[in-house]
């Protein structure tokens, strides 16, 4: 068989699954919509300039525990820290974002979630130095935030 014709059939194999999926409910192509690259965030050069291009509103920091961090308070290697955060289920949260304080571009990454999911993401980070690693989660009544310290003993960002 010829490959263009092996690669058609596959092509065309998978778009029919994927139909049929979306008939069935499994997956609406109809909610889907491309993701907006906030460049002005991930290009801020300190925390606060970042934090500003993430939101004009105010951020309240977490006193009532909403927000749980999951992360080393050690981490032997700077250029891949495990951090995972969970927001308690009782909150409608639409985006997590992860700040790390003294990197030279503080973003390290940020998730838009549906306000069907669970509030829940876990990645790897780096960090240039022991640092503040803050969160920001945006919530259908404004932005909360909390932070944990982590100490790196061998360096990601900076070498």
């Amino acid at each position: 068989m010829n490959n263009s014709k092996r690669s058609f059939l596959t092509h065309a194999g998978i778009l029919s699954a994927l139909a049929g999926l979306s008939e069935v409910g499994f997956i609406s192509a109809a909610l889907a919509k491309p993701s907006v690259w906030n460049k002005a965030a991930f290009e801020a050069d300190n925390l606060l300039e970042a934090i500003g291009a993430l939101t004009s509103q105010l951020v309240i920091e977490d006193s009532a525990g909403l927000i749980k961090f999951i992360a080393p308070p050690i981490a032997e290697n700077g250029a891949v820290v495990p951090v995972g955060v969970k927001v308690d289920e009782s909150v409608s949260a639409t985006a997590i974002a992860l700040l790390c304080e003294k990197n030279p571009r503080p973003l390290a990454a940020h998730y838009e979630l549906s306000e069907q999911t669970i509030p829940f993401i876990r990645t790897r980070i780096k960090m240039a130095e022991t640092a503040s690693v803050l969160t920001l989660v945006k919530t259908n009544r404004g932005f909360i935030s909390a932070e944990k310290v982590i100490k790196v003993t061998r360096g990601g960002c900076g070498g």
